[in-house]
């Protein structure tokens, strides 16, 4: 985002956490969640790979800003703590819901593989086909400018 009162960004510390989405870090301790402002920058040398930081936070005790206890982090280390039983039976009830709606997976599930490759082949050549019949089509449409009238 653009803000002019910044003049310079500087990474001081490169490193990559077990989870992509941090935002739990705002529920965590503030040990966790800040840095110090005396902090002096680390240098990797060239090519060598991110070090992964494998702290595990501790949040604080509820209400938090979103259900974490539901996404599965890694990166959390006492969210079953602040949890009941019906809120872990709805962690595992929300985990998928969408899996008992999946027809595909269905699909997949019953008929064999081998059937799957013969009718998808069949498909993707009917695909092809009709792509280049699109192609076709628009080569040989002509735009053909209007005449003024009157």
């Amino acid at each position: 985002m653009y803000d002019p009162t910044i003049h310079q960004i500087t990474v001081l510390r490169l490193e990559k956490r077990l989870d992509d989405e941090l935002l739990y870090l705002r529920d965590a301790l503030p040990e966790y969640s800040t840095f110090p402002m005396d902090m002096e920058p680390e240098y990797l040398p060239d090519g060598a790979p991110i070090p992964i930081n494998d702290i595990k936070v501790i949040m604080k005790p509820r209400p938090w800003v979103g259900r974490w206890e539901r996404k599965g982090f890694k990166g959390i280390d006492n969210v079953d703590q602040y949890i009941t039983e019906k809120m872990k039976g709805q962690k595992e009830r929300l985990a998928e819901p969408w899996e008992k709606y999946d027809l595909m997976k269905e699909y997949r599930r019953t008929i064999p593989e081998e059937e799957q490759d013969e009718i998808f082949s069949e498909v993707f050549a009917e695909l092809h086909k009709l792509s280049v019949q699109n192609q076709k089509m628009k080569k040989s449409r002509v735009y053909v400018k209007p005449k003024k009238t009157g």
